[in-house]
């Protein structure tokens, strides 16, 4: 009998509970994946956008590892920490996230797990 598991599929979903993205701002945290759709609520932004984001409440080293990660990581390498779900109309951060992505595949380099703050200048949002 074949087992689901020896099949090596894994569903393209976003782990966790979800978090008020005010809790992020000024905080350091790992994006695992993103997931950009549109949005169910329309005329909330001009794109008609929303972006989803598994993120991870990690620990950080003061000093970068092996790698150059400065996240602390399980055993079998993975961001250490409450992975949680955010959602956001922001945009900025789309076009700055879509902008990432691409120029990623173009230069064949892995996004994700990537290491941010997103801050908050006036009413706009930023990732730095």
């Amino acid at each position: 009998m074949a087992r689901f598991s020896d099949l090596g599929i894994r569903a393209d979903c976003i782990i966790g509970k979800g978090i008020d993205f005010d809790e992020l701002f000024d905080r350091r945290i790992i994006i695992e994946k993103v997931k950009i759709d549109q949005s169910k609520f329309k005329g909330k932004n001009q794109s008609g956008l929303r972006m989803q984001m598994q993120i991870v409440l990690a620990k950080f080293n003061d000093e970068p590892d092996a790698q150059g990660d400065y996240y602390v990581k399980d055993e079998n390498g993975a961001p250490k920490g409450e992975r949680r779900c955010a959602f956001t109309g922001s945009d900025i951060l789309i076009e700055t996230m879509q902008t990432a992505m691409e120029q990623c595949k173009s230069e064949n380099v892995e996004l994700f797990p990537m290491d941010t703050t997103i801050v908050k200048v006036g009413k706009c949002f930023n990732f730095t």
